[in-house]
């Protein structure tokens, strides 16, 4: 479809039609006439009945997944369904020599599997599509069939367009479907609008959506559709007439990927996704589920014995987490093949990573629970090997292994803490780096990095000159800001308040600082920082500098990470890129030392190098010794008050208590309301990181009094971990932005945070996306997000196809992918004009929900202040020598 204003679109209660194809149902949902109907020429034939109407519209085809499998041993169908229900277990653990039992409601590890096996399907169907499609137009009755994909580039023909000029635009067309099938495929596994596996009354049923429309050779008469096709007409009340050249079209590609969807290379793209994501979850416990006890396996199954033991090899030989926030497989390709490239480099000349060896802190041997299913497809022998020279399964798995079931696998852990990533120019740095920010989606094998996964809840740290910031308390790390400049006595500037800081232009430091904290308030695991693209002076000052300028406002970075992962609250690790400031290595908990390409453990010389150039002993601004400041610390501001009596300035000194942690924010009410109600997702022309979200109906004067031209735009260019050309998934975050504004007003207690997790839960047990889409059909159903689970195929699609907003969907993008919650946070608080309130602290724990968690956090505090002391009794040990 091309673009069109949305007073040209008018959407019908179109007659939806199903029909049967083998195993296949498919229904098809024709566009109003309104929004395809076209002039006809002068000459056109008078044989035309005027009733007719062209056939083109959305089908949606579904197949449950037990017919799909019919044929293949009932395991495979298995693999694909979730348990009934949740497992609650009742977990016994010790605090202070007292045992204490609880409950903990936890996702089985099978329901894991079988989400990842889903999501796995459903991009494995979209790929196997888009080298099938799209149809030839001679050969199935002038119908084109394309995917959501391939349909939002077709361009627009205007009817009264010369016969050169169609020939023209045909040719182009053409070119522009040949190269689809030659484009660079995403090589991450996402869950989409498109595609999907849900649950109905035929149990678990894969469906997809494609664009139909038809191409006529009839010059004498021209019929321009949304997509832009010249077509032949087709009366859309002939049923019969419809389905039976709907059917001619699809029986060979429905035929031909039903055969695919049973193949192994099906199989073995899934079973990379189930082991991806079941080597994420040993990395560290949830940490939404503070009761969890790692000693306890996830849940108990009720099938049988056997799958409670393969629970038990989810977790590492001792039953505990790795502790980690990364693991890199040896024989990862992480290089690409160019910089705008995402595929693997060839090897060589690309080196295949090697973890360190002899390193106990960083190099672990892992056995990974898959199933015995799955773990059939990932025994690959040397006639399945990488093309790219990728992870081979079958050299880091133990092939006498007593368990069929598992995967074992050698590589480095990133531990949690304060890790450097240090070595010279041009030796690797930037690409672990990069390997690990993407590591938080899965990859489809061959990709080089399918074994590199990282913690789901790690985020990427820049500095973003210029971006928009709006009641954030950068305290943290900026300590104050000039007022400005005066005016008759009255300062230009207001906005002094570190602990409600807003710009509309921020400064490389005050941008990244705020990015830290943005990333704490969606409880990040871990920052990722490289040091090529953060702000200098956010990052570290030399003890020159700290001489030089005695009043400097930055608390740098390197200052704080240790007391961000101390901190109680947050727990967050820091993983760090350097080459410049050797200041970094008197912070660090582990160090990777590239050298040519290989890692190496330098903990132990980057310790030598901070007792040689470091003594422990300068002050920072009077508030702890350089490095270690704690983050807990409630920080006493001095403040003067007073009036001018005379000549004289009488001053009141008053201590103020502040918090260094995110304050719990929200949209303000009155901004949604007056600037972004019923607003729409607009993606500008020719750009990929930038979206606009404003109504289409043009308000009021009064309505549009407050109403900047800046409002509602989003600039996500400096966000790297936005996959692709990013512009699936960050249309799919102005959607997620659209229901959180919704559902900020239903829920006037919930803070950014609360509001995210009402959207996740939505997300991965609603409906998806697709439920997101339902719940926005107009302004007048608000945040109703269930509506789109469960529904029957025609009763969906109709549902889907009566909004404005899917109909923007598949013009723009075509689809869109499921964001992650951090990505949205990002596109929300980087909104222009968007306001945020503060809201209150919530209700402290009482102390009998607290005493045990904080009990432990003590003991490892206590364990780790000694250790400091330790080593600060040894460093001033050697300065009397």
């Amino acid at each position: 479809m091309t673009s069109k204003k949305k007073s040209e679109i008018a959407i019908a209660a179109a007659i939806s039609s199903s029909f049967q194809q083998g195993a296949w149902s498919i229904t098809f949902h024709p566009f109003d006439s309104h929004s395809t109907s076209t002039a006809t020429s002068s000459n056109s034939n008078n044989n035309n009945n005027s009733s007719s109407e062209p056939i083109e519209g959305i089908l949606l085809a579904s197949i449950p997944l037990i017919d799909l499998y019919s044929g293949r041993d009932s395991e495979a169908y298995r693999a694909f369904v979730y348990e009934e229900s949740a497992t609650t277990t009742t977990t016994t653990s010790s605090c202070c020599g007292h045992e204490r039992k609880h409950a903990a409601t936890t996702t089985s590890t099978k329901n894991v599997m079988a989400k990842a096996a889903r999501v796995a399907l459903a991009d494995y169907t979209m790929r196997a599509l888009s080298k099938l499609l799209p149809l030839d137009n001679n050969n199935n009755n002038n119908i084109v069939v394309l995917t959501m994909e391939q349909a939002k580039h077709h361009n627009h023909h205007s009817s009264d367009l010369s016969s050169k000029s169609r020939r023209m635009q045909a040719r182009k067309r053409n070119v522009l479907l040949s190269s689809m099938r030659k484009k660079e495929e995403v090589p991450f596994v996402l869950e989409r609008t498109d595609c999907y596996v849900t649950d109905n009354a035929d149990g678990a049923v894969l469906q997809f959506f494609l664009h139909v429309g038809n191409h006529s050779h009839n010059n004498n008469t021209t019929t321009t559709t949304t997509t832009g096709s010249s077509i032949d007409q087709v009366s859309l009340n002939d049923t019969p007439v419809q389905e039976e050249r709907l059917s001619n079209a699809l029986r060979d590609t429905l035929s031909t990927v039903t055969t695919q969807l049973s193949s192994r290379e099906c199989f073995r793209h899934i079973a990379t996704v189930v082991l991806q994501r079941q080597l994420r979850a040993m990395l560290q416990p949830p940490r939404n589920s503070s009761s969890f006890d790692g000693n306890t396996t996830t849940a108990n199954s009720s099938s049988s014995s056997s799958s409670n033991n393969s629970e038990d090899n989810n977790l590492k030989k001792d039953g505990k987490y790795l502790n980690a926030i990364a693991f890199i497989s040896d024989g990862s390709l992480l290089p690409r093949k160019s910089g705008r490239s995402v595929q693997p480099m060839q090897s060589p000349p690309a080196v295949p990573f090697s973890s360190p060896q002899e390193s106990e802190q960083l190099t672990k041997v892992v056995e990974v629970y898959v199933g015995r299913f799955w773990r059939r497809f990932l025994r690959m022998g040397d006639d399945q090997q990488d093309d790219h020279g990728g992870a081979n399964f079958s050299s880091s798995s133990s092939s006498s292994s007593s368990s069929s079931s598992t995967v074992t696998l050698r590589g480095m852990i990133i531990p949690k803490g304060v890790t450097l990533i240090v070595g010279g120019g041009y030796h690797g740095k930037s690409t672990i780096l990069q390997a690990l920010s993407y590591g938080v989606y899965d990859k489809v094998p061959g990709d080089g990095r399918e074994l590199c996964v990282t913690h789901s809840d790690a985020v990427s740290i820049r500095a973003e000159d210029g971006r928009y910031v709006n009641n954030v308390n950068v305290s943290a790390f900026i300590n104050s800001i000039p007022s400005g400049k005066t005016i008759n006595g009255a300062s230009i500037s207001s906005n002094s308040d570190t602990t409600k800081f807003s710009t509309m232009d921020a400064s490389g430091s005050t941008s990244q600082a705020a990015n830290v904290i943005e990333a704490l308030e969606c409880q990040a695991s871990a920052l990722f920082v490289d040091e090529d693209l953060a702000a200098a002076n956010f990052m570290a000052r030399d003890g020159r500098m700290r001489a030089m300028i005695m009043d400097e406002p930055i608390t740098p970075l390197l200052y704080r990470v240790n007391g961000l992962y101390l901190s109680k609250e947050h727990n967050t690790s820091t993983v760090v890129v350097v080459g410049g400031v050797g200041e970094w290595l008197d912070v660090a908990d582990a160090v990777v030392l590239m050298k040519n390409y290989v890692a190496y453990d330098g903990l132990k010389k980057a310790r030598s190098v901070s007792y040689q150039f470091s003594y422990g002993h300068v002050q920072y601004a009077g508030r702890g010794v350089v490095h270690r400041l704690p983050w807990e610390v409630k920080e006493e501001k001095m403040l003067r008050e007073g009036n001018d009596v005379g000549n004289a300035m009488h001053v009141d000194t008053k201590k103020e208590t502040t918090t260094l942690s995110p304050l719990r924010r929200r949209p303000l009410s009155d901004c949604v309301l007056s600037k972004f109600q019923d607003a729409a997702v607009h993606m500008p022309e020719g750009s990929s990181s930038r979206l606009w979200l404003y109504s289409d109906t043009s308000g009021s004067e009064n309505d549009m009094a407050d109403y900047d031209e800046d409002d509602g735009i989003i600039d996500m260019s400096k966000c790297s971990q936005l996959v692709g050309n990013a512009s699936e998934q960050l249309y799919g975050c102005g959607i997620c932005i659209l229901w959180l504004m919704q559902e900020s007003q239903r829920h006037k207690d919930d803070d950014i945070f609360d509001l995210l997790d009402r959207l996740e839960k939505l997300l991965e047990y609603g409906g998806g996306m697709n439920a997101i889409l339902a719940s926005l059909l107009s302004s007048k159903n608000k945040g109703l997000g269930t509506g789109a689970k469960n529904l029957p195929a025609n009763e969906l699609l109709s549902s889907l196809m009566s909004s404005h907003l899917t109909l923007d969907l598949y013009d723009t993008v075509g689809f869109c992918y499921h964001p992650r919650r951090h990505e949205v946070a990002m596109a929300l608080t980087r909104m222009r004009g968007m306001k945020f309130e503060i809201l209150p602290e919530k209700p402290k724990q009482t102390k009998s929900e607290s005493s045990e968690e904080e009990a432990k956090q003590l003991e490892e505090e206590e364990k780790k202040k000694a250790l400091a002391d330790l080593w600060a009794n040894r460093r001033k040990r050697g300065i009397n020598r």
